[in-house]
């Protein structure tokens, strides 16, 4: 030890600071890049929605209307929209997310009788904030036309849109995400508190459109 100091030109008590300074260093330095990390990650990890969305699968479980019993399974099903919910974007639809806002336009949502023929889906904006607002039913086509206590914020990657109507016995939770190039919209009703009946509606890009 005693030649080895001698080349180096340092004593032992002068390597073993100059050593803690090097662990100082190293340790605070990437602590701090991973926390810088994290918070960027976060922010680019929320996904955007815009674009104009065909309908391409729609899967449920649980009863169907007029229904008490759950379905046994998955089963795919024939809807395009969610009765009482906020987000709707029925057969297709253009949305537009621009930071802390997101717009469904055009959605083309299903008929019920007595609607009238030149009916067009009002303009749903939906603030992304986690904040209580208030939107058009636009699944109600017959005026007046009725609205809905929604909260949207996010948790994670997903979207979680929740129609604040707890005092109705039937309420809906949505979840909106990007599953590779397909927009997935997941609907779950509740009915007295308890989980009721799920549907999945699967959305791809429409081609035609940018």
């Amino acid at each position: 030890m005693l030649v080895h100091e001698v080349l180096t030109g340092r004593t032992y008590e002068e390597r073993t600071e100059r050593m803690s300074r090097l662990a100082s260093s190293m340790t605070v330095i990437p602590v701090s890049a991973l926390v810088l990390l994290s918070v960027t990650g976060a922010a680019q990890s929320r996904p955007n929605f815009s674009g104009s969305w065909v309908l391409v699968q729609a899967l449920r479980s649980g009863p169907s209307r007029g229904e008490s019993q759950p379905a046994p399974a998955v089963v795919s099903a024939k809807i395009d929209t969610i009765s009482g919910a906020a987000f709707n974007c029925g057969r297709q639809c253009t949305i537009t997310h621009k930071g802390q806002t997101l717009t469904v336009d055009s959605a083309q949502l299903r008929e019920v009788p007595g609607q009238d023929k030149s009916f067009r889906a009002p303009v749903v904006t939906l603030d992304l904030d986690g904040r209580q607002a208030t939107v058009i039913d636009s699944s109600d086509p017959i005026p007046p036309y009725r609205t809905i206590p929604v909260i949207a914020k996010w948790q994670g990657t997903s979207l979680q849109v929740e129609s604040d109507l707890r005092s109705d016995p039937l309420f809906t939770t949505q979840s909106l995400s990007l599953e590779g190039t397909q927009l997935v919209v997941v609907s779950v009703r509740f009915l007295n508190g308890q989980r009721h009946s799920e549907v999945t509606l699967r959305y791809a890009k429409n081609a035609k459109k940018t």
